[in-house]
C-alpha cells in the first residue's frame, strides 16, 4: 500500500498546477457521482419503496382491527340454533316482499332439514340486495347458487339454497 502511495505521490509533483485542478475537480464529480449512485439513489427508492409498504400495511390493520370488533360483537351474542326449513321459510317469504320482489316468478321450498331452496327469475341487483339483508339481518346465508343469465337484461334465473345460523342443509 505504501508503495502505491509513493508512486502516486510522484506522479501527482510531476503534473502541473493547472492538471492537479483538473484531476481533483474529475476526482470530487466522479466522487460525488458515485456516492449518488451507491447510496443516495438506492436510499431514496428504499424510502419509497417503505412509505408504499407503510400505507398498505396501514389498511391491513385497519382491515384486521374490523375483523377483531366484529369478532368481539360476535362472541357477545348468544349462540343460536339453525331454524328449520318450515320457520325459516315466512322469514325469507317476509324478506322478500318487503324488498319488493313479486312471488309470481320465484318459489320457495324445504330442501332437508334446516335449508330452504329458492327458484326463479328475479333482477339481479334485487337478488343480492336480497341476499344481504338476509344474511345481516336474519343470520341467513347462501350456501350455494347458481345463476343462468336471462334474454332480459339484469334478469336471471336463480337456483339458491339458504341455511339459517349454524344450520346446513
Amino acid at each position: 500500500m505504501k508503495q502505491y502511495r509513493e508512486q502516486f505521490a510522484v506522479y501527482w509533483r510531476q503534473r502541473s498546477r493547472r492538471e492537479q485542478g483538473l484531476l481533483a475537480a474529475m476526482a470530487l464529480v466522479l466522487g460525488v457521482g458515485l456516492l449518488y449512485a451507491a447510496v443516495w439513489e438506492p436510499a431514496a427508492k428504499s424510502v419509497e419503496r417503505n412509505r408504499a409498504a407503510v400505507g398498505r400495511l396501514q389498511a391491513e390493520l385497519s382491515y384486521v382491527g374490523s375483523l377483531a370488533r366484529e369478532a368481539e360483537q360476535l362472541k357477545r351474542q348468544p349462540a343460536q340454533a339453525a331454524l328449520p326449513a318450515k320457520e325459516l321459510m315466512p322469514v325469507i317469504r317476509q324478506v322478500a316482499q318487503s324488498q319488493g320482489l313479486n312471488e309470481a316468478g320465484w318459489r320457495l321450498s324445504p330442501e332437508g332439514e334446516s335449508g330452504v331452496a329458492l327458484e326463479g327469475v328475479l333482477a339481479f341487483d334485487a337478488w343480492v340486495k336480497l341476499a344481504g339483508v338476509l344474511a345481516a339481518q336474519h343470520q341467513v346465508r347462501v350456501l350455494s347458487v347458481q345463476t343462468e343469465a336471462q334474454p332480459m337484461p339484469g334478469q336471471v334465473h336463480i337456483k339458491a339454497l339458504f341455511g339459517h345460523a349454524g344450520g346446513g342443509a
